[in-house]
């Protein structure tokens, strides 16, 4: 929307920051109306982690308009994610801590940003000794909520960057501050796991993710990152879909984030948990723990010793003497009975059920088995019914081809990744003329038409939803949105 340029201000005696707007777009009321927006947002507020405007007019010459705002000697955030990351914990609180504390005062004054992202996040050494210092700037799509200013956007329009909007700034719904804390909680997902919580194709894929689907926990995104259990807690509560269900202010933001270091601290002097004692293994446990579960039947010693915890007598081992506890009154009554009641022939021991059991159930095999043998079924053609059903049965040469496909599309994302759409365009054609039934090569292909074959795309999508309506039906109808009309549907609405 404008260029912005290292300038001096002569009467003050320092460099600035000067922000014009293009000479091109000063004939779009829209355009200058966001570019005053963004001065009139910027002045009201008056916090050290927010930009300073200086100075706003009109040159005397052509009409430009400009904004003299501090000059922040340092680098956006984004850049040093990328240049310095991951970064530690204890510095992503400390420089998200001085964003929450610039909406804090934004939103007490009726001030909604709506476009906060690591790139509007200036970060400048704080000299020998001191912290850095988080600026944030870029007020362009800001919403002052008491301003007696006709309104830019409709309450249905979406203003902002797919990739940070809120739920419910990506459906065009009324806001308030609560969407900028969304924003922050997609900057901490990212610093944390160096990766954005939702990603796709196009803007209107990433829009439609951020609607229905849950984002990864990062602590599963990156599983080798240092991400404590609370700040993942605070990430994943950040995101949520509902705003009533997020924090609920910027100040409670902070002070959540803020208490991220003392809990780890706490949770450190605590130290692990005392672990609870356990018995001693049995005699050969360790080299049970290993065995495959197909020599079970073969070792029925294995068998007892995993099922009870003590191996079973071999027949040249003495009898094991056990020592026998102390018998309560109600034991002692129990075992005089016992005592007068006729002999018994004695009741094999529990742990001999298990390998009793193994060998009755593998007669049991051998003894079907040879009835099957004995008794061969019938060669006879099968009922009309099962001969439908084996002409139901997918031919070989068609499971091959579903798999080439399969794979196509996978090498066709790859290539999408690193940034040759031509060769992943090819690989998704040949896909669909493979396997016309995946419904994911109809919808990655409809992507890569979309801003070439709009018609293309459109009939892509909607083969994707004929296909599978419950994985891709809600976001073709997203996205064919903003696309043209098709030919038949025009003529049919001209009629």
């Amino acid at each position: 929307m404008g260029k912005v340029y290292r300038a001096r201000h002569l009467a003050l005696g320092k460099d600035v920051c000067l922000k014009v707007l293009k000479p091109a777009l000063l004939e779009d009321p829209t355009l200058v109306g966001r570019f005053e927006r963004e001065a009139q947002a910027a002045s009201r507020l008056n916090h050290p982690n927010t930009i300073e405007v200086l100075d706003f007019g009109r040159t005397g010459e052509d009409g430009t308009l400009y904004i003299a705002m501090e000059y922040v000697q340092g680098k956006d955030l984004r850049l040093v994610a990328r240049d310095e990351g991951p970064l530690s914990e204890a510095r992503i609180v400390h420089l998200v801590a001085q964003v929450l504390a610039a909406l804090s005062e934004a939103h007490a004054r009726s001030v909604i940003h709506r476009d906060l992202k690591p790139e509007n996040i200036m970060v400048a050494p704080g000299g020998p000794g001191a912290d850095e210092i988080v600026k944030v700037l870029d007020f362009g799509i800001a919403k002052i909520l008491d301003a007696d200013l006709p309104g830019l956007t409709r309450t249905d329009v979406v203003c902002g960057t797919p990739q940070y909007m809120a739920p419910e700034q990506a459906t065009g719904s009324a806001l308030d501050a609560r969407c900028d804390l969304y924003a922050v909680g997609v900057i901490l997902y990212q610093l944390t796991t160096c990766e954005l919580p939702f990603e796709g194709q196009n803007s209107m894929e990433v829009l439609t993710r951020h609607v229905n689907d849950r984002p990864q926990p990062p602590r599963q995104r990156a599983p080798h990152a240092q991400i404590s259990e609370g700040m993942e807690k605070l990430i994943l509560r950040a995101l949520e879909k509902e705003p009533a269900r997020r924090p609920q202010s910027a100040s409670e933001f902070r002070r959540l984030l803020l208490e991220l270091p003392q809990s780890a601290a706490a949770a450190a002097l605590r130290g692990p948990a005392t672990p609870t004692p356990r018995a001693n293994p049995a005699p050969g446990a360790d080299r049970l723990r290993a065995a495959p579960p197909d020599r079970l039947a073969q070792e029925p010693e294995a068998a007892e010793t995993i099922a009870f915890g003590t191996p079973a007598p071999r027949p040249s081992d003495p009898p094991p003497v056990r020592a026998r506890p102390p018998a309560l009154p109600s034991e002692v009554v129990t075992q005089t009975l016992h005592e007068s009641r006729p002999a018994q022939p004695p009741t094999p021991p529990a742990r001999s059920r298990l390998p009793m059991a193994i060998a009755a159930s593998a007669g049991l095999v051998l003894a079907a088995a040879a009835a099957l043998a004995l008794h061969p079924r019938p060669r006879h053609p099968a009922p009309a019914r099962l001969s439908k059903l084996s002409n139901s049965i997918t031919p070989a040469s068609v499971l091959g081809a579903r798999e080439r496909a399969a794979a196509l599309v996978e090498q066709a994302q790859r290539l999408q990744h690193e940034g040759d759409p031509a060769s992943a365009r090819a690989r998704l054609e040949q896909a669909v003329q493979l396997d016309p039934e995946n419904a994911r090569a109809h919808y990655d292909l409809g992507g890569l038409y979309l801003n070439t074959q709009p018609l293309g795309a459109r009939a892509q999508y909607d083969r994707a939803a004929q296909l599978d309506p419950a994985a891709y039906a809600a976001q073709v109808r997203l996205i064919e949105s903003t696309l043209p009309a098709a030919p038949g549907a025009s003529r049919a609405a001209g009629r």
